[in-house]
């Protein structure tokens, strides 16, 4: 992976992919950015700007993207901006699935956010404590109450476009990062349907950070149980028993109806940092969630 910026001053990301492996990964990325899929505001896959082909005698392409950032590295402040981070992951594989195509990967890194936009100055994309002229530190990013984010679905090396195919969709595991697939379990899994594992996943990547986490390296954050039910039943062992995508970005919605104000602004705390929240940690957080009320920034930071 490679930054680069264009002739118009946008920050890209350029990435190599080998022929014929990287075609099917090029074939999704280039469906996904066509003019009747990316208009659509539920279309969450990182569109790919342009594509380099391989030069005469190599088997070397480059698919040009738009320079992203882990949503880690800007922590979030509220329960309401995690809330819209679920929203929009949500959205993004219900519209994917809704397209006969599974994500195949469904894992924390693979979800990056456009958050240049948190920054007056560039951090550099692989040294983020730096500006990306090296020239200084990165100056502290701005809540994202202030300026919502948008999130994106990357990686599409695992993904898999039924579109066509009579069903069942059968797909042979093991695949993708997550080891802990029902599905995929034992020497010899048998093909299963891999829509069901895409749901698994996500569930899996919300209950390791926002509510068990994984021992050694994963601290999850704190405050987010009213996700418990759903995130369980997203990760029934039995995949028919896992709600479809459509039917969690349903239940999701309920779920966000039913959270008052308070809870939307709450802040979000690690669990190994909760002993060091004090009052006066508390206090600077509701001061400053004051002020976005009685500025008009919703709770929960939904991108225009």
């Amino acid at each position: 992976m490679l930054d680069a910026s264009r002739s118009d001053g946008s920050l890209v990301a350029l990435k190599r992919l080998k022929f014929p492996v990287g075609l099917g990964e090029m074939t999704i990325g280039t469906r996904f950015s066509s003019s009747s899929l990316f208009a659509d505001p539920r279309n969450h896959c990182i569109p790919i700007l342009d594509i380099i082909l391989p030069m005469p005698g190599s088997d070397v392409a480059f698919i040009v993207m738009p320079l992203l950032r882990q949503t880690r590295i800007a922590p979030f402040e509220t329960v309401g901006e995690a809330v819209e981070y679920f929203r929009q992951i949500f959205e993004g594989l219900q519209f994917m699935h809704e397209n006969n195509t599974i994500h195949g990967d469904c894992k924390h890194n693979n979800i990056m956010e456009d958050g240049l936009s948190l920054y007056t100055t560039p951090p550099h994309p692989f040294k983020h404590e730096m500006r990306r002229d090296f020239i200084d530190r990165t100056p502290k990013p701005v809540s994202r109450t202030i300026r919502p984010t948008k999130y994106y679905l990357i990686d599409f090396g695992l993904s898999y476009d039924f579109t066509g195919e009579d069903g069942p969709h059968l797909l042979q595991g093991p695949w993708g990062g997550y080891k802990n697939v029902p599905e995929h379990q034992g020497s010899e899994p048998p093909p299963c349907d891999p829509f069901p594992v895409d749901v698994y996943c996500i569930g899996n990547l919300i209950n390791q950070h926002f509510l068990d986490g994984v021992p050694n390296p994963v601290v999850p954050f704190v405050g987010f149980e009213f996700m418990r039910e759903l995130v369980s039943d997203m990760m029934n062992k039995d995949p028919k028993k896992r709600p479809t995508m459509d039917e969690v970005v349903f239940r999701f919605d309920l779920i966000v109806k039913g959270l008052s104000w308070y809870k939307l602004r709450s802040p979000v705390i690690r669990a190994d940092e909760l002993r060091w929240w004090d009052l006066s940690c508390s206090i600077t957080h509701w001061v400053k969630q004051t002020y976005y009320i009685l500025r008009g920034y919703p709770a929960i930071p939904r991108v225009s």
